[in-house]
């Protein structure tokens, strides 16, 4: 997650706005482009090279997969590129521009919703609907690549949050169950800070508090899983819910009565991403919201596997939990080349044998349905993420980096006035005013 989302955040004021400024619209990519001819041979024995551009942040899976994909297709092959952090979205937006896009994208699936409203990707929905494990898929993925009941992407790859948390340390403190309630993280994370010692000091819970993506990440998936999101309403017509919403008050109440009574970190406030999660690996922190990958932070800092492990995060008052559908969706832009190769490509990422190549090279699947026993014993915490992808969810907004991800965004600002400030009433104000005014200010 360090890798996948936080660098992200240095080009995510340019994101929202690189379309407009590259000149995609309807005009230049053309309404009806965006719907794939119907051809019962297509994405079937295509032939040529599909020119395929992964980010780089999530590209761990796709640099093995390529080579084995073009040793086992004679007529097909892949022609990789990698896109920079800073510079992906622009990369493409130009490309479609120029009318010179690439074949099949990898696009991180929160950009999806302002390409696809604007005529800039194809209509692949009898296909998506074609599939027989879309059932299977996360449907946080598919919600972005949607514009109604059309699709015009396909999930990709997976980046999902959990609740990591120390069972050592958790024994040690007389704790039975790892928390599927905001109070039992609260209750949890006193008994755990009670074990310092002078010598050695010992924190409930750790957090990146000055990474508003990272917060968004770990946080907004307590709020779904109890039933509410923060955003509301179709595109265009959007409010915020903020003021009167319950899950959201305690869990930002449960943040700062944490940050008040010292049972996290110092350095949590100053955390902006690069070394988040490390601290866990030390083995004095009893919880970390965070990534599913962080598990290799941790052997690398010599934290015992058979000492943490990791939970989906928790609803307000119990349940199933939720997870952040992160991660990408495959589009297909207007004006590709090889549309049918390009389908055929991403079709063969999404069979069984190529999903479970994911977790070894360090990525996670997008379908629920190989969460086998076997698969569950060889990838444990991966299982645990999966098996909470049927309940994951986004905020679908075309407005999410400008109220989640950038600098002194309307989220961050109410995030540091209820935990840092311990004024929460004053920080749901905060956040119904600015988020609202940011929905206002962007149009469908």
């Amino acid at each position: 997650m360090r890798k996948k989302y936080w660098k992200a955040l240095v080009a995510a004021a340019a994101t929202v706005t690189v379309l407009s400024i590259t000149g995609v619209s309807a005009m230049s990519a053309g309404a009806s482009a965006r719907v794939v001819r119907t051809s019962p041979t297509f994405g079937v024995n295509a032939t040529g090279t599909v020119e395929l551009w992964a980010r780089d942040a999530t590209s761990s899976a796709v640099v093995v997969l390529v080579p084995e994909f073009n040793k086992t297709h004679k007529n097909l092959k892949i022609a990789l590129h990698l896109t920079s952090p800073n510079d992906d979205t622009s990369q493409l937006a130009t490309a479609i521009r120029a009318g010179n896009p690439p074949d099949l994208v990898g696009l991180n699936d929160i950009d999806v919703p302002e390409f696809a409203h604007e005529n800039a990707l194809l209509n692949i929905t009898k296909y998506v609907n074609a599939l027989p494990y879309k059932s299977a898929l996360s449907p946080g993925h598919l919600a972005l690549a949607s514009i109604g009941k059309q699709y015009y992407g396909v999930p990709y790859l997976s980046d999902l949050s959990v609740l990591w948390y120390n069972k050592a340390l958790f024994k040690k403190a007389g704790i039975n169950n790892p928390p599927t309630t905001f109070a039992a993280i609260a209750k949890d994370a006193k008994l755990i800070t009670a074990l310092s010692t002078p010598s050695k000091p010992v924190y409930g819970l750790s957090f990146a508090g000055d990474c508003q993506g990272c917060l968004g990440f770990v946080m907004l998936p307590d709020i779904w899983a109890s039933g509410q999101h923060l955003i509301e309403g179709p595109l265009g017509k959007q409010t915020a819910n903020i003021l009167h919403n319950q899950p959201l008050k305690a869990l930002l109440s449960v943040y700062a009565q944490i940050w008040a009574a010292k049972e996290a970190p110092a350095d949590s406030q100053t955390q902006n991403g690069p070394t988040w999660g490390q601290d866990f690996g030390k083995g004095n922190i009893g919880m970390l919201p965070g990534d599913y990958g962080f598990f290799t932070t941790y052997l690398k800092e010599g934290l015992p596997a058979s000492s943490f492990a990791d939970v989906p995060l928790p609803s307000e008052n119990g349940g199933h939990g939720s997870t952040f559908d992160g991660g990408d969706d495959f589009v297909i832009p207007a004006g590709a080349k090889n549309t049918s190769g390009a389908w055929e490509v991403a079709q063969w990422f999404l069979a069984k044998a190529q999903q479970l190549q994911y977790a070894p090279n360090g990525e996670s699947p997008v379908r629920s349905d190989i969460v086998t026993p076997s698969y569950v014993k060889k990838y444990p915490y991966d299982a645990v993420a999966l098996n909470t992808l049927p309940y994951g969810s986004v905020e679908y907004t075309l407005a999410y980096d400008q109220v989640f991800n950038e600098p002194a965004s309307p989220w961050l600002k109410m995030f540091d006035e209820a935990v840092y400030s311990d004024n929460v009433s004053q920080a749901l104000v905060i956040g119904q005013s600015g988020i609202q005014a940011t929905l206002n200010s962007v149009t469908s």
